[in-house]
């Protein structure tokens, strides 16, 4: 028995050195971008913004998707699709995003003239982007939301990865901190610390997260709009 808890033992310290080891950029990505999400206003700066008209063919398809990617072909842009809310009558009109620019692009259907702004932030809102790039947009309103880019479909892998990995560094942190005895009053305390902040400051997590990606959100060139309106 104490040979197989001294195994346990031995293989948990592993786990957590090589798993650490192995996610530290992960975990420094996040970290800083959640930084960047949590203070725009310490890495100011207005997007830049650029604007273009050209004539496409618009596809002959009921898939509002399919439709969006040949276009996207046609001006040979590349990212993620979103729809926002329901289509104006006589446009058609998505963004193709990407972590550091956005293509907001809205057809005339009686003309078949796009009209393309290009908009790119700084490092601040690209970092932000990075934090939140999963995929999943309830925030704007789409239905239904699918990830349609293969980048975006790595990275929301990678992400899920990340959190199972980081799942498992703190239990092996919670074994290593009770199974000695000389560190273990400490590992009480800050497990006891830890839970108190987090159970004081979980009522109102929700609302600081909306207010953060709304003040983010904001200065990118995306006003809040209704689910109605685009």
């Amino acid at each position: 028995m104490k040979l197989a808890g001294s195994v346990f033992k031995k293989w948990n310290k592993k786990i957590h050195i090589y798993l650490g080891l192995f996610l530290i950029l992960f975990l420094w990505v996040f970290a800083v971008s959640g930084l960047f999400l949590n203070h725009p206003k310490w890495f100011g700066g207005q997007p830049n913004r650029v604007g273009s008209e050209t004539e496409v063919t618009m596809p002959d398809s009921d898939d509002q998707l399919a439709k969006a990617h040949d276009l996207m072909t046609q001006l040979d842009l590349s990212g993620e699709v979103i729809f926002r809310g329901t289509q104006r009558p006589g446009q058609f009109a998505f963004i193709a995003m990407k972590p550091n620019e956005r293509h907001f692009v809205n057809v005339t259907l009686e003309s078949n003239v796009a009209k393309i702004t290009r908009v790119t932030g700084n490092i601040g809102q690209m970092m932000g982007n990075l934090h939140t790039f999963s995929g999943v947009r309830p925030i704007w309103g789409e239905r239904p939301s699918v990830i349609d880019w293969l980048p975006t479909r790595l990275w929301s892998i990678s992400i899920d990865a990340l959190s199972i990995g980081v799942i498992l560094l703190v239990a092996s942190s919670l074994y290593m901190g009770f199974s000695q005895k000389e560190v273990r009053r400490g590992a009480v305390l800050s497990l006891i610390v830890g839970l108190g902040v987090c159970s004081f400051l979980f009522g109102d997590s929700s609302k600081s997260f909306a207010i953060s990606v709304r003040d983010y959100v904001q200065p990118f060139g995306l006003p809040r709009l209704n689910k109605t309106e685009y």
